[in-house]
């Protein structure tokens, strides 16, 4: 759904009052028609036009500056992760139409899957005949299938699955995660519903009766969760946690359950806008604002090595093959010998003494935003993380706002982003 056009110039980085008011109106209007909880929406609309009566937006002068304080403002009062608001610099008038939007989201698209793996990042088999699969996102079924396939059908034979969603981010398809729980189970299975608002309307959501290739039924699964997975990745914890299929290991997840749609505004900003709510068949609510609790409780960097050794005494303790319980002895002494090493490195940020919070994040961290705040020593703020050895991507949040380090000029570009690089020995 595309909002009605407002007509003003193209902000080049620069936006006047007015077009803030405008800007306003139109974030408020889809909020009334297409935000999943009425009377949150009221509360938003409330805040956001005192805000903008008492002159709390008056000295913002650039578009990016003015997006980052409407989504804080909004997700003050919702608590809602997924409700975003964005700016686009540059974004000429012409380029509004939907072939430019269209072909502009394909690229975006094209290079997302390709930089993911559509979707399976790493699949191997661990000591001990235990699958690993590394799922950052789930893409488009119809583009992601094959992959997804491909990767059940590598893992099939073994005695147990962990599935690491550490930092997984979410699904673009609504049809991808039960195409994927249709192999854990060997019987149609009620897996979510999403409730949709504005047609006061619920979607259900089934495993399907048939999938190509061998199912992975009746052997233990395995979920790594991070603070930094979110939306789809909980939605596929969360399903199988509740329908015991899997056990969920590492960090409580981010809390995003509301899944959402690009409203365009005008030509400079648009937002994400929650319109559905997902819901448990089993539990009759979600993980909006709470996350997914796990049954292991652990920092994500040792997950999945508290899985591996999990699942192979599991195995052991349960098998009566007195040859099987020698090689899974053997597995665990290997598993515990390859404990992962970390360093403590220490992260300095020079400057913004006005800053309210900062935090570092990046590959050690799973990504989070939360996990590692970092303190003010006179003009510096520190914070020291444990990593593992090997290339580090970084970036500090300042306020809300991701940077790169400004006193580091090395860079790696994933997954869309330029962030900073450290080589940790």
């Amino acid at each position: 759904m595309i909002l009605a056009l407002f007509i003003f110039p193209v902000c080049y980085g620069q936006i006047t009052n007015t077009q803030k008011r405008e800007t306003i109106d139109g974030i408020l209007k889809v909020l009334q028609t297409r935000y999943i909880f009425p009377e949150v929406a009221d509360s938003m609309q409330n805040f956001v036009i005192n805000n903008l009566q008492s002159g709390k937006y008056d000295t913002i002068t650039t578009g990016n500056e003015f997006a980052f304080w409407l989504t804080r403002d909004l997700q003050k009062i919702s608590k809602d992760l997924h409700l975003k608001v964005e700016f686009t610099e540059n974004r000429k008038a012409e380029e509004y139409e939907d072939s430019g939007e269209n072909s502009s989201k394909e690229a975006w698209l094209n290079q997302l899957l390709t930089e993911n793996n559509y979707g399976i990042k790493s699949k191997k088999i661990l000591d001990g005949n235990i699958g690993y699969l590394e799922i950052p996102m789930f893409g488009p079924v119809e583009q992601c299938a094959d992959t997804l396939i491909s990767a059940i059908q590598l893992v099939a034979n073994t005695d147990a699955l962990i599935l690491d969603l550490r930092t997984c981010r979410g699904s673009l398809d609504e049809n991808t995660i039960p195409f994927l729980c249709s192999y854990f189970f060997d019987v149609p299975t009620h897996l979510f519903d999403f409730y949709i608002r504005e047609t006061n309307t619920t979607k259900q959501f089934w495993t399907y009766a048939w999938v190509p290739g061998k199912r992975y039924v009746e052997k233990p699964i395995y979920i790594l969760t991070s603070s930094r997975t979110f939306s789809g990745g909980e939605e596929l914890a969360y399903d199988l946690k509740h329908t015991n299929r899997a056990v969920v290991v590492g960090e409580v997840t981010r809390g995003g359950a509301n899944p959402t749609d690009l409203e365009i505004i005008n030509p400079n900003f648009r937002m994400s806008v929650p319109y559905m709510r997902s819901v448990s068949p089993v539990t009759q609510t979600n993980w909006e604002g709470t996350g997914v609790q796990p049954d292991i409780e652990v920092k994500s960097n040792v997950a999945l090595y508290t899985a591996h050794i999990n699942v192979l005494t599991a195995l052991y303790e349960k098998s009566s093959d007195e040859n099987q319980r020698i090689k899974l002895a053997e597995s665990m002494k290997e598993a515990e010998a390859n404990k992962p090493q970390f360093r403590q490195i220490e992260f300095k940020l020079n400057g913004f003494e006005n800053a309210k919070e900062v935090f570092v994040s990046g590959t050690f961290n799973s990504w989070s935003g939360t996990s590692s705040p970092m303190k003010k020593e006179r003009n510096t703020w520190v914070a020291t993380v444990e990593t593992e050895p090997g290339k580090i991507g970084y970036k500090f949040i300042v306020d809300g706002q991701w940077i790169t380090d400004p006193d580091n000029p090395e860079t790696i570009s994933e997954n869309g982003y330029e962030n900073s690089l450290l080589i940790v020995e």
